[in-house]
């Protein structure tokens, strides 16, 4: 055997580097104690590094046999064991169907030239949707820590007629495809420890990261400008309000963020996101709860003047 060249080794240090990195930063992500890390933020830093790795093993020299394992020196294989635990523990926040061919350089030096992997499929895009085409029905989304929101958040369902003119959908079930599809959108959820979502509203939020990240990025190619009407989200309306620990530093920061994100995406606010403090009496919660839930409860009624008042005109018309 012989060594390989300085410039070689110097690249397989590299990647080995920016791998333990990446994977100390997705150990970060997963620390429920600890501060949101954001999903564009976790995508950077891990394509990156896996960018790294696929250029240490592209200066490895060439193999002939088809098990390429087989031939792998110490350092090869202990890269090809990090890149895919940068892979695997990744996914619990940035799922697999925005990655794409993000990876390419990795792909292309373990697989050969090919296409990428496509983790997704058509049916997981991100789509603007005709306002005819949304649906009628409301849509209330609830993201709980210790259950409480989503006792409120059937409350608000109750309030506006059950099931026959509202979906009620834990925040886990869904993704940002989901809200396009109808024009009006209540969430109700709490955040956990320094502005994190709930267990249950971290693959959600991570996605909407992701798609607001996309979104602005299809605009700037497509020289659109700030687009509004191009949006994915646009005609979908949001209101929310997040249950906080106003004892804790940046308590109101995920239910703000996910305004902000939903916003750049094209959805407009119905409300101005509200804040309610766990502190406080349960009686006092309720009674925020409760202003917030009327205003919706006459937004409702209204709408349906409308929607009714339309129909009547198109019938007159006909």
């Amino acid at each position: 055997s012989h060594s390989l060249p300085a410039v070689n080794n110097d690249k397989i240090g590299q990647a080995i580097d920016s791998l333990q990195s990446a994977l100390h930063l997705i150990k970060a992500a997963s620390n429920q104690s600890g501060p949101w890390v954001d999903a564009r933020h976790l995508l950077d830093e891990t394509v990156a590094a896996l960018d790294d790795a696929g250029l240490a093993l592209q200066c490895q020299p060439a193999r002939k046999s088809v098990d390429m394992t087989k031939q792998l020196n110490p350092d090869e294989h202990y890269i090809r064991e990090l890149a895919d635990e940068v892979v695997n523990t990744r996914q619990r926040f940035l799922g697999g169907s925005l990655i794409h061919d993000t990876d390419g350089i990795w792909t292309k030096s373990v697989y050969g030239e090919c296409d990428g992997f496509s983790f997704g499929t058509e049916t997981d895009e991100l789509y603007r949707v005709p306002d005819e085409e949304k649906k009628e029905k409301a849509l209330i989304v609830y993201a709980s820590q210790n259950g409480a929101t989503k006792t409120f958040a059937k409350h608000l369902c109750k309030s506006l007629g059950g099931d026959t003119y509202c979906d009620l959908r834990n925040m886990s079930g869904i993704m940002a495809k989901d809200l396009a599809m109808y024009k009006r959108v209540y969430i109700v959820c709490n955040t956990s420890g320094l502005g994190r979502p709930p267990c249950d509203g971290e693959v959600f939020y991570s996605h909407v990261q992701l798609e607001a990240m996309r979104c602005q990025e299809n605009l700037e190619d497509l020289a659109i400008g700030d687009g509004d009407e191009e949006k994915p989200l646009a005609g979908t309306s949001v209101a929310i309000a997040v249950w906080v620990d106003s004892s804790s530093p940046d308590y109101a920061k995920f239910g703000l963020g996910l305004t902000e994100e939903l916003v750049s995406l094209g959805a407009s606010t119905a409300l101005k996101t509200i804040t309610v403090d766990e502190n406080i009496s349960k009686s006092e919660q309720k009674q925020t709860f409760k202003e917030w839930e009327n205003t919706i409860i006459e937004m409702e009624k209204a709408s349906g003047t409308r929607r009714r008042t339309s129909k009547t005109i198109a019938t007159s018309a006909a």
